[in-house]
């Protein structure tokens, strides 16, 4: 694994969400959640890997309230993660989606003894307390994703065709409404909060990224980048040590880097994939870094070294160059989600629809470069 070999976890069935351990400092933890049409079959697996042996450890738990469709995990609580969900209803013959709260039994995944080992390789799926469910206001609403606040633990932001719905976790009770002014046929596909602007959801709408300060009026965006995108914009991410930057991916093929302070043209873009971009996330710790994943089915590691020199006289650039540093192509179907590890700055995760998930790391000699 540290000369930079992947490992490959297979599952069962389809899989196109995944999410770090947010709120693990320690260990390397992803969990995955599965898509499958068969009435109570779906599943949320965690996955740790074992640094010291290369080891992957499971733990498998139920989820029997239907097809996962975006997981995530609570930043503030380790034990606590949402899913947004599809349940079929015998009874009407109709589909609905839903938001729901979990708590899991125990977060830890490596057994600390033999003992310990043989219960767990004798145990089956286990059950979650589940804590709240939230339903869109009409049933045949579509959600898209569930987002956690990145300070308040209370709240969430539910990201639907046309409107943003912003939940009190403890109630399930919508406390805000983000919704565009004028009746837009476009719809959304996706949005996050701002980590440093921390009332700020941004959207993404067709081509164009909208953010939205959910303390005032949200029918007008505080600030918009139209046309983002040629296609689709289909995800973005923050830069977490930069305040004005963010990345954006889409059906282009495009990875774009924006200062949103000025969005009419991108200061960074790249098109090294070759079909639609489904996911982009920049390292916490090493803004040069980004995964990207593709219908194309490869992640790529990205430097984006020439946006991250310091002012004080740091050139990052000299450092490392621009582009594409790594191509993992251990995935046969398209790579819906790429995430990297909460707990160590150069290990990352990728998901695929074949139900393949890979866990890789940083080469070696990028990650010297970047150190020394």
């Amino acid at each position: 694994m540290e000369g930079g070999n992947s490992i490959i976890y297979g599952l069962e069935h389809q899989t196109r969400a995944l999410s770090p351990q947010y709120a693990e400092s320690d260990a390397i933890r992803f969990f995955i959640g599965t898509q499958s049409l068969k009435p109570n079959s779906n599943q949320v697996h965690v996955v740790e890997l074992e640094e010291d042996t290369g080891e992957l450890h499971t733990k498998v738990f139920k989820h029997d309230i239907g097809e996962i469709w975006h997981l995530r995990c609570s930043p503030h609580d380790a034990a606590i993660l949402i899913t947004t969900h599809n349940t079929y209803n015998s009874d009407t013959s109709q589909c609905s989606m839903g938001v729901s709260i979990f708590r899991l039994p125990t977060t830890e995944v490596i057994p600390k003894d033999l003992d310990a080992m043989t219960i767990m390789n004798n145990r089956n799926a286990e059950d979650m307390e589940l804590l709240k469910t939230m339903s869109p206001e009409k049933p045949e609403e579509e959600i898209r994703c569930a987002e956690w606040h990145p300070m308040d633990m209370n709240r969430i932001g539910i990201v639907l065709d046309n409107y943003v719905s912003i939940r009190d976790t403890s109630t399930g009770e919508q406390v805000g409404r983000v919704a565009p002014e004028g009746r837009s046929r476009l719809k959304f596909s996706g949005g996050k909060w701002s980590p440093q602007g921390q009332n700020q959801f941004a959207v993404l709408q067709d081509t164009h990224i909208k953010c939205f300060d959910t303390r005032t009026d949200c029918s007008k965006a505080a600030w918009n980048i139209d046309g983002a995108h040629r296609q689709l914009a289909r995800d973005l991410d923050f830069n977490p040590n930069r305040q004005f930057h963010l990345a954006s991916a889409g059906d282009d093929a495009a990875l774009n880097i924006w200062d949103y302070r000025n969005g009419k043209e991108p200061i960074f873009t790249r098109t090294d994939h070759s079909h639609w971009v489904w996911t982009v996330r920049y390292n916490t710790y090493h803004e040069q870094l980004l995964l990207t994943g593709s219908s194309d089915a490869r992640a790529l590691l990205t430097s984006a070294a020439s946006v991250c020199d310091d002012e004080e006289g740091l050139r990052i650039s000299q450092v490392l160059e621009d582009g594409v540093l790594q191509s993992y192509e251990q995935h046969e179907d398209s790579v819906y989600c790429a995430e990297w590890s909460a707990a160590e700055p150069w290990s990352f995760a990728s998901l695929s629809y074949d139900a393949r998930l890979v866990i890789s790391r940083v080469p070696l000699h990028f990650k010297y470069k970047i150190l020394l």
